[in-house]
């Protein structure tokens, strides 16, 4: 009887030690995904380019994790808002511009966009020991290499948003692809946290821009922020050109 008391005992032990070792494991391979907003803004030594930041605002992945990006350019001092909005339920941008009493939007579906495209962009990823301090979370150097870029990466571990995804959807989007800059760090797959600054090179040139996150801030983003309640939005169906209105509503 003795025995089976001193087998239980150790038992309830193992369990014990087993919760609590998963427990203090589960907040660094478990992070919660990212909500609240940040500002991405660019830099390059082109100048004859108007590097325009987006201020983004993700919403909490049980209410869809809808994402919104406003242009903070001269336009906006002047009263003029452009957003975009997009909404994972079902792959759709909605472009909206606002101004006075005028509020009229575009919304096109990019559901097939990666379905139908074979990736070509082969990169060699090399993580480096290389560590510094960017908004207060700390971030790890990584080199994206490809037959035509080489990008600088910093990621941090502290943070969950896969930039990589959602930087490759606006480079296709025809609403806002002229204002995101190029490269190939993005088709990198497998990220794990989130990238707070990029420095993308073309190989063999000078030409280089960088993307930094910044004012970052995790709450729980008002509904009202992704409303488009007023907006007149013209429907373009998903592979025609986005400044073709077929249909009103």
């Amino acid at each position: 009887m003795l025995i089976i008391v001193l087998m239980v005992i150790k038992m309830i032990r193992r369990i014990l030690l087993t919760t609590v070792l998963a427990g203090l494991l589960l907040p660094v391979c478990a992070q919660d995904l990212f909500l609240g907003s940040f500002l991405m803004s660019f830099k390059s030594q082109q100048t004859d380019i108007n590097d325009v930041p987006l201020l983004w605002y993700v919403e909490q992945n049980s209410k869809g994790m809808r994402m919104m990006m406003e242009f903070q350019d001269e336009m906006l001092q002047r009263g003029v808002s452009k957003r975009v909005i997009y909404d994972p339920a079902d792959s759709s941008w909605t472009m909206l511009l606002s101004m006075n009493n005028i509020k009229q939007g575009t919304r096109v579906k990019r559901a097939k966009l990666f379905r139908n495209e074979k990736n070509n962009h082969s990169l060699i990823i090399k993580q480096t020991a290389d560590h510094k301090i960017i908004e207060g979370y700390d971030c790890r150097k990584i080199i994206a290499q490809s037959n035509n870029y080489v990008a600088e990466i910093w990621l941090t571990k502290e943070l969950n948003f896969d930039l990589c995804h959602i930087y490759k959807l606006l480079s296709h989007c025809g609403m806002v692809s002229e204002f995101m800059r190029k490269g190939e760090w993005f088709f990198w797959q497998g990220a794990k946290g989130m990238i707070l600054e990029v420095t993308s090179r073309r190989t063999g040139s000078d030409e280089y821009y960088t993307l930094n996150i910044s004012m970052i801030k995790q709450y729980k983003v008002d509904d009202k922020i992704f409303s488009t309640n007023g907006f007149k939005i013209s429907e373009i169906p998903e592979g025609q050109n986005c400044g073709v209105a077929v249909e009103e509503k």
